[in-house]
């Protein structure tokens, strides 16, 4: 049984999608229910199992009410894809304190939310995987992104700290990080890219390898090794991406 969160669309969608055909009785949460209606729809349609609710990862008791459904329902947990994020690409000091506490609350406190619901259900199974979407960000960060990457790298650092602490309980803890990905968040960028789909194959292997990290697609390793041997090429980079914005963060 598998919950995702940030079910809607884009990463989360997909994932939802695969899982469903693999088998998963699964578990949709977003703030959007009426694209989550027609996603369960989708998978009871090609002979899975789906149950959507209203989720906002940024409060407690959203989150704590979700989860409680979930298990009403199923039972357990076996797979949580903690999907749930905004983007957030602009300067930092043109964003606003909502601005600001909304990526955070979303991106970082959301998944511990999240996380913290429901691993104890699986601590007392002593089997479960936790797969928490991160970014490539996490590791490379660039202007305009700042604070996005900081809520991605505070991702991976809690991913590597908690499959330390619950492995003796038989649960493990895999982040996933995406570089560019074909979403509506980067629906506007000039390059090609490849489709969500990436990921939810990547989610698939998380859940039966149980590796600490996922980078994809695979090529981005290089980019991640490179920026820690070579900062000052991620430097050259991010002048030119300053040099294509205006002193507002917006794009010329």
């Amino acid at each position: 049984m598998a919950v995702v969160t940030g079910a809607s669309r884009g990463i989360g969608r997909a994932v939802a999608l695969r899982l469903g055909a693999a088998g998963f009785r699964v578990a949709l949460g977003a703030r959007s229910l009426g694209d989550l209606e027609g996603l369960v729809a989708e998978i009871e349609a090609a002979g899975g199992e789906a149950m959507s609710a209203a989720l906002d990862v940024r409060d407690d008791g959203s989150v704590a009410t979700f989860v409680q459904e979930v298990l009403r329902r199923f039972g357990r947990v076996d797979l949580l894809v903690a999907n749930a994020g905004i983007g957030g690409g602009d300067l930092f000091w043109t964003m606003t304190p909502e601005e600001i506490r909304s990526l955070v609350e979303t991106n970082f406190l959301g998944v511990l939310r999240t996380v913290r619901q429901v691993l104890p259900t699986m601590r007392r199974q002593h089997r479960g995987s936790v797969v928490i979407v991160a970014s490539v960000a996490g590791e490379v960060a660039l202007p305009g992104s700042s604070l996005y990457a900081a809520t991605k790298a505070a991702l991976v650092r809690f991913s590597d700290g908690l499959g330390r602490e619950v492995r003796r309980d038989g649960v493990r803890v895999t982040a996933i990080l995406p570089g560019f990905v074909r979403t509506d968040m980067t629906r506007d960028l000039p390059f090609p890219m490849p489709g969500p789909d990436v990921v939810a194959r990547a989610v698939l292997r998380a859940y039966r390898n149980g590796p600490r990290r996922i980078v994809v697609p695979g090529f981005y390793v290089l980019l991640i090794a490179l920026a820690r041997l070579a900062p000052r090429l991620v430097d050259v980079v991010g002048r030119g991406i300053l040099r294509d914005m205006d002193g507002e963060g917006r794009a010329r």
